[in-house]
């Protein structure tokens, strides 16, 4: 191809990938290194309005033919933060190179060393320097950002978190490519802001230390009945229930089920309640209880026990009920901490180790209390007043004045430290300390100890859109030394709008399918319909099939097996010319598919198409072109096959009544099935009429008058003969057009033809078993007995035939050995019933040394004895 139709090629389809209104303006060929490979590129500048770019395609075929050889790598549009390296293609480091530069990213390209691409480099780096100042030159209003809105259509947006650009990371094989299902997780978690509401919950919380008490005379309305609506969710502490030190010593963990029936009777009555969960350790349990209403809305609940006490014992620590309501993780913990004043470091660590120990497994992931949207930790948590002057009388004459009070609490003090509880809230306290009272009355401890009243039962929580309605105790129950304590909130727990994501869902889902298209390997394939039209037997026919890699990432390919019970890329005929490869960015392959129908393939073809109608191009086989880490790419084969007598069955030969050339496949197929055979011309051979197919008899007799004499008539090794092969060609026409003219065959390519027939038959002349042939190989009765008893009249006669043929054969030609006959023509005429073995590739006639022997034996055992008696005598019975 001239230069000019060169340019002119490119011209014209570079033309075609842009839109009216948009103008090329200069084209240049010029390429990049990557790594120790040369990419081709093709530099377009084109103009818009008042506005230009540069743009870099890939290339898959040069010059490209058609827009899909094309493939947008680069847009660089031609603003403020455009230029030219000055020194580069002007011979200060190279002077085939040049570099551009766009928001400070240099990309360096490179032209070939002729006369013509320094021509062509030069006009086309002229052109971009007066884009450059016709950009400066412009007015203002030229520089917005909208005015290179044209440049959209061919570049993704410049926005890190969008999908539609494609992945550096993965291009750069410094991440692999995530799974479908994985990306759209992550792309739907990203959006979670645009489907996610947020739903009211009314959550009622309650601690009291029983101190031992049974439940038989409490009643609990008091406690848990005191708001005017239903809570939607109760979370219901307590400590020490029944804690005696058999308890203590066997971490009692069985649910004290009567107190949970007076939690459950003391609930609101103005709704239905199920106990969610309930858990026990020792003295501490805790009952969960929700709206039946709400009920089906939650999941995954779990329970945990975390022991603080001396050796773990369950005497001091915390329990814990996790659960999922729609879309926000709540998570409500009862604790009871180190006992006494001066225990602040240890109600510190059990604090810690509450928070590092508790954790809720469902066997898949441990979540930790810190891993829920709302958090409620209640319970004894045992922090005291203290202060030189704090007593009971100080209490009391503070008792109006709870915020002074309060800043004698430790928890208060250690809260500030930030040593314990941080970034939980708690309500102002606006009641009385808790503890501790004379069992049964409103009066402090008037026991020898006197202890100091203290706020020891609190109710603590952490979180987002959580607000508190009331923080209050419950004087009315006395029979403890500590008054119950409760809070209920206005939660406002996450909600998927289904509406809403429904939306976000279908927009996720074209999202990953572009990151998917966008960062996986892919190849471009010419056409995926190859039509190899009229074939026909012993003729190889090919057809180029172009791939192409125009993604930015490198491909690497290979013809794959439909499945995994078919261990053949293809069928037997097709040959692939490249099986599997590498494509980097930019390049192409030509990969030639050739078929050659010849003897083993030719009766698995008229199988294969039984049913097609003469004239009809019908699907020959499907190669799957498989793209690693990529979609898989189905090429389809069609061609229409012409049958020829190679390949068709002795009992259907027997049946024509016409050449095979006149016949259709489907009714070459058809005459499987009739039982009657066609008379045919009767042939005579040393004075006998036969019934055997004319086109076997054909090649005999026609071999008979011109090979006689013939050295070396048939080689062993026929691959390295010297057969021609269009005579072969000649050969195959005249006898599937029952010519009447001579016979155009040669001596050598007559014996091919003949062996090259025997071996296309779809079933083997002699049929035996390897062990039949073992036993009579050596006694020429036996063999008789065998013949006789396994092969079919057509197939016996067919064989005496050629035995008989190939005895005069060598009486007549001394050159030619029994030995090479009996090997060759016993690998081909007998075979055993067993399917060939898949080790030696395509030829249904492969062996292995010890059958050869075998079979050569069986051959060599007829041909050296008096075959001639026992042929007539069977030829006659015919």
């Amino acid at each position: 191809m001239n230069s000019s139709n060169h340019d002119s090629i490119i011209i014209r389809t570079v033309t075609q990938k842009f839109r009216e209104g948009e103008s090329v303006l200069a084209i240049l060929e010029a390429y990049q290194i990557v790594g120790n490979n040369f990419q081709n590129r093709l530099l377009v500048t084109v103009g818009s309005s008042e506005t230009a770019a540069l743009i870099c395609f890939t290339v898959s075929r040069n010059p490209p033919e058609s827009i899909s050889d094309l493939t947008i790598g680069t847009v660089f549009p031609i603003n403020e933060s455009f230029f030219i390296n000055p020194d580069s293609g002007f011979g200060a480091v190279s002077n085939r190179q040049f570099t551009v530069f766009s928001e400070n990213q240099p990309t360096t390209y490179y032209y070939r060393a002729t006369d013509e691409a320094s021509a062509a480099k030069d006009h086309f780096l002229d052109n971009l320097k007066n884009l450059i100042a016709s950009y400066h030159a412009a007015p203002e209003q030229a520089h917005s950002v909208s005015a290179f809105d044209w440049l959209r259509y061919y570049k993704p947006a410049d926005d890190s978190s969008s999908l539609l650009a494609i992945d550096r990371s993965v291009a750069d094989g410094s991440q692999a490519l995530k799974t479908r299902d994985a990306k759209f997780r992550e792309e739907l978690e990203r959006r979670r802001h645009e489907y996610i509401v947020y739903e009211p919950y009314h959550v009622y919380t309650a601690t009291w230390n029983v101190n031992g008490q049974t439940s038989e005379t409490i009643e609990l309305p008091e406690w848990l009945a005191t708001t005017d609506s239903p809570p939607d969710i109760y979370a219901v502490g307590f400590q020490e229930i029944e804690w005696t030190p058999e308890k203590i010593l066997m971490n009692e963990t069985k649910i004290d089920r009567t107190w949970v029936d007076k939690v459950m009777s003391g609930l609101h009555k103005g709704a239905t309640y199920i106990e969610l969960a309930s858990i026990r350790l020792v003295g501490m349990m805790l009952t969960v209880a929700v709206k039946s209403s709400i009920y089906p809305r939650i999941s995954g609940c779990l329970t945990s026990a975390v022991g603080t006490g001396t050796l773990k014992w369950g005497n001091k620590g915390g329990v814990g009920v996790s659960f999922q309501l729609n879309e926000a993780l709540f998570c409500f913990v009862n604790t009871h901490l180190a006992a006494h004043t001066q225990e602040v470091e240890r109600r510190n660590d059990d604090h810690d180790e509450i928070i590092r120990r508790m954790s809720f497994d469902n066997g898949f992931r441990m979540r930790a209390i810190d891993e829920h949207h709302h958090i409620f930790w209640i319970g004894d948590l045992n922090y005291r007043l203290e202060g030189p002057d704090v007593s009971q009388e100080y209490v009391n004459r503070k008792d109006r004045d709870y915020n002074q009070l309060y800043h004698h609490d430790q928890l208060y003090i250690e809260k500030r430290r930030l040593r314990i509880f941080r970034d939980y809230k708690e309500g102002k306290i606006l009641f009385p300390p808790t503890y501790k009272y004379n069992p049964g009355t409103d009066e402090w401890d008037s026991s020898e100890k006197s202890r100091t009243p203290a706020w020891c039962d609190r109710i603590l929580w952490k979180g987002q859109r959580m607000e508190l309605l009331r923080y209050n105790s419950v004087m009315q129950l006395r029979k403890s030394d500590h008054k119950p304590v409760y809070a209920d909130f206005k939660v406002d727990a996450q909600t998927r709008d289904q509406e809403k994501l429904k939306r976000v869902s279908e927009e996720v889902l074209k999202t990953v399918d572009k990151y998917e298209n966008d960062n996986q390997p892919q190849i471009t394939v010419e056409q995926t319909d190859l039509d190899f039209g009229l074939i026909r037997f012993n003729e190889k026919y090919s057809r180029e099939l172009l791939v192409a890699n125009n993604c930015h990432l490198p491909v690497h390919f290979r013809f794959a097996c439909k499945d995994d019970q078919n261990s053949q890329v293809c069928e037997n005929f097709i040959h692939i010319s490249h099986r599997s490869g590498e494509l980097l960015t930019g390049n192409s392959l030509s990969i030639r598919i050739d078929i050659l129908v010849d003897a083993p393939a030719a009766s698995r073809m008229l199988s294969k198409l039984k049913d097609a109608q003469a004239g009809v191009k019908v699907p020959l086989d499907i190669l799957v072109l498989h793209v690693e880490n990529g979609r898989d790419i189905f090429i389809t084969i069609f061609g229409e096959y012409k049958p020829s007598c190679f390949g068709v069955s002795l009992d259907t030969l027997m049946k024509l009544n016409k050449p095979v050339s006149e016949y259709a496949i489907h009714e070459l197929v058809a005459l499987n099935y009739e039982e009657k055979l066609i008379d045919l011309v009767g042939d005579e051979v040393g004075g006998n009429h036969l019934r055997l197919p004319r086109e076997i008899w054909r090649l005999v007799d026609n071999l008979r008058k011109m090979g006689s004499q013939t050295p070396q008539l048939f080689n062993v090794n026929r691959k390295l003969g010297q057969v021609d092969a269009a005579n072969l060609l000649e050969i195959r026409d005249w006898l599937d057009s029952w010519s009447t003219a001579d016979f155009p065959g040669t001596a050598h390519t007559t014996a091919e033809a003949l062996l090259m027939m025997l071996e296309a038959l779809p079933e083997p002349v002699v049929t035996i078993s390897e062990r039949e042939c073992i036993v009579s190989s050596d006694n020429f009765e036996r063999c008789k007995e065998l013949l006789r008893a396994k092969l079919k009249p057509v197939n016996r006669l067919v064989f005496l035939y050629i035995c008989f043929f190939l005895q005069d054969l060598r009486m007549a030609n001394s050159s030619i050995r029994i030995e090479t006959l009996a090997g060759l023509f016993g690998r081909i005429l007998i075979r055993s019933q067993l399917p060939a073995k898949p080790d030696f590739g395509n030829s249904i006639y492969a062996y292995t040394e010890g059958e050869r022997d075998q079979r050569r034996k069986f051959m060599m055992t007829l041909l050296n004895n008096n075959l001639r008696d026992f042929a007539r005598q069977e030829m006659s019975s015919q």
